[in-house]
């Protein structure tokens, strides 16, 4: 699946699990940062095929040289599932076992592959607006999609007014 996939689906397993800061870090980390891998394949394939190539439906090159680290198999459920002792929900372990379902279920359905990932990519980003708006209804009091929009322009102005604005807004103070 694509990594933009991964990233949606991440997000909203974490709102669901109303994550802390640190937590959200490590969903993050094991749930989508984990295909980085694929960037050290990168230049083989591009001195190989092309930066043309890049654009094509599948970037298998039939090398046969490994596109993923151990990470994507089951195998490193050991290491893994170490780091994931003390964490509230096995965070590490349920967000790698995520990312592991979704690069298996990409092979599973094959020729489909585009609209299953298109599904969960939209679905996803349905659950995304749905919690988000529901956080943001039960914190206010207010209802109203057209409300609900104004109140994210405004906090998006906010947050984005200069360097000072972003600082707060990331660091929380806000």
């Amino acid at each position: 699946m694509l990594s933009t996939t991964h990233l949606v689906l991440v997000v909203m397993a974490a709102m669901l699990l109303r994550l802390n800061r640190h937590e959200w870090f490590v969903a993050i980390m094991f749930g989508f940062i984990i295909d980085a891998d694929h960037l050290f394949a990168l230049p083989r394939y591009i001195n190989d095929n092309g930066w043309a190539a890049i654009l094509r439906p599948t970037w298998d090159d039939a090398s046969g040289l490994p596109w993923k680290s151990w990470f994507h198999y089951p195998m490193s459920a050991i290491v893994v599932g170490y780091l994931s002792l003390g964490w509230r929900f096995l965070l590490p372990l349920s967000f790698w076992g995520m990312h592991l379902g979704m690069d298996w279920l990409q092979l599973a359905v094959g020729g489909y592959n585009t609209a299953v990932e298109s599904a969960i990519f939209a679905g996803s980003s349905v659950g995304i607006v749905f919690l988000s708006y529901s956080d943001w209804t039960a914190r206010t009091g207010q209802s109203g999609l057209r409300t609900y929009a104004a109140s994210l322009t405004a906090r998006s102005r906010a947050a984005f007014s200069g360097p000072s604005g972003l600082m707060a807004r990331l660091s929380g103070r806000t």
